[in-house]
């Protein structure tokens, strides 16, 4: 069952690869999503396969996935019109939410860490 999942996962970076190779000339967030599309994945193969990872590093990835699953529609409707680029946001989420959602993530590892240790 891990092969398969490393093969879906290689497969969909693949697939983002390609899609970031297609951004070379649309603006920086078309990039920024592209990459995040190819990034997260790479992250949870390597998280997978080297297990056991700390908490606090492993639900901040986990919690990576909802980004992740907005970033596809968010960076196909960007190629098809640049104008829905709205300033102050990454891969179409607000920066503050990128900021507060990372730090909450990595205090909720924290805390898995520290009460839930075997």
């Amino acid at each position: 069952m891990r092969l398969v999942l490393i093969a879906l996962a290689g497969l969909w970076a693949i697939g983002a690869l390609v899609a970031f190779l297609r951004t070379r000339e649309k603006p920086l967030d078309a990039k920024l999503s592209a990459a995040y599309l190819v990034i997260w994945p790479a992250m949870l193969v390597l998280m997978y396969i080297n297990q056991p990872v700390p908490l606090w590093v492993s639900v901040p990835i986990f919690f990576g996935f909802i980004p992740w699953f907005l970033a596809g529609p968010h960076l196909w409707s960007i190629l098809q019109d640049p104008g829905r680029i709205k300033p102050g946001e990454v891969v179409g989420i607000p920066r503050g939410y990128w900021t507060w959602g990372g730090l909450a993530a990595v205090l909720l590892g924290v805390l898995f860490q520290v009460f839930l240790r075997p």
